[in-house]
């Protein structure tokens, strides 16, 4: 029953363990299943994770803190989204995926609206004063 749930689509072992529990099996079972899971490669949440950051990163350019917490929404552990972070960010810099974001957005939108839409992709303030050259202390209130 596990392997068939992981056929249709990649599961953490937080979700195989939740589904499997919640198809009648005690807690220790479940961690059972996912233990033997891992052990045969079907289940892999480093990997999964760090291949579903750089995924949703390329496709939707964010920031650090709101990758990470998307990762955790999806039910990794800490230490495993800290670490599918660091992959994710490994070649290319924060700033850079600033960039990104803003592409095709710079003629349609004023300065404030940059730094709005930054802070909503979760860019820190220091990426977003180096992307969009506004001075967060002091600019804002003259845009």
């Amino acid at each position: 029953m596990a392997i068939r749930y992981l056929a249709r689509a990649e599961r953490t072992a937080s979700q195989v363990e939740r589904y499997v529990q919640g198809k009648g099996a005690s807690r220790a079972q479940g961690y059972a299943v996912v233990r033997e899971l891992e052990r045969r490669g079907y289940l892999d949440d480093q990997a999964y994770a760090a291949r579903w950051a750089e995924s949703r990163l390329w496709r939707r350019p964010m920031g650090r803190e709101r990758l990470k917490l998307e990762l955790l929404g999806r039910g990794f552990e800490d230490r495993v989204a800290e670490r599918a972070l660091d992959l994710a960010y490994r070649s290319i810099s924060e700033q850079e995926f600033a960039c990104r974001a803003l592409e095709g957005r710079r003629t349609s939108m004023r300065p404030l609206q940059w730094v709005r839409f930054l802070r909503q992709r979760g860019f820190d303030d220091d990426t977003i004063q180096q992307v969009t050259q506004v001075d967060l202390e002091t600019g804002l209130d003259e845009l």
